[in-house]
């Protein structure tokens, strides 16, 4: 009796691999072709550093205090950003800290590939979120 069912369960199998044998794959192959991101997406960070005022109303707003800023008055009376990380072992992706943004300087990209193998490189400094307005309107982020 044990051995009928095993034996029907086991055609029945080989009945399922064989019909989707031949059908074509249903999943990308990943490193090669990327998933498209939607256009909401949120992903890591970008900033126009040229626009920040360092007004912390993003690092005063955010939940996790994952956004770390320092600047000073210039010369010429205007804002120099001089420190702008922000911590992904913490980011929640929450995007308030994208809505509070004044001068709308602070953005979130498509970029979803964020892990690493240490934590400190889970966080991004100014560097690493420098964005320019050229790549703006050239549609890459």
């Amino acid at each position: 009796m044990h051995v009928k069912q095993i034996g029907r369960g086991l055609a029945n199998g080989l009945k399922v691999t064989a019909s989707h044998l031949l059908k074509r794959p249903i999943t990308r192959p990943y490193p090669d072709q990327r998933a498209a991101t939607p256009p909401r997406f949120r992903g890591a960070h970008r900033l126009i550093a040229e626009d920040c005022v360092v007004c912390h109303a993003c690092d005063r707003v955010c939940p996790v205090d994952c956004i770390t800023i320092k600047g000073y008055r210039g010369e010429d009376r205007k804002f120099v950003l001089e420190q702008f990380d922000i911590d992904y072992n913490l980011c929640m992706f929450c995007n308030l800290c994208v809505e509070a943004c004044p001068p709308t300087c602070l953005l979130m990209g498509p970029e979803f590939e964020i892990s690493s193998a240490t934590r400190r490189e889970l966080v991004w400094t100014l560097k690493d979120l420098s964005y320019t307005k050229k790549s703006e309107k050239e549609g890459s982020l």
